[in-house]
């Protein structure tokens, strides 16, 4: 079994973990605007990270 690639989720908030993933050559591939919507961090957007192997 092996792996095509790999996805993350972090949020908008977190600028430096959005930099270090661009840097090390994640590709943005969606985003959530609901998905904390029901927690204290309902400001906060998911962001959906790629990074292919193959």
């Amino acid at each position: 079994m092996s792996a095509a690639g790999l996805k993350l989720e972090t949020q908008n908030v977190n600028v430096p973990a959005c930099l270090f993933y661009r840097n090390y050559g994640f590709t943005l591939g969606g985003y959530d605007r609901y998905l904390y919507s029901a927690l204290p961090e309902k400001d906060e957007i998911a962001l959906f990270w790629y990074y292919m192997l193959t």
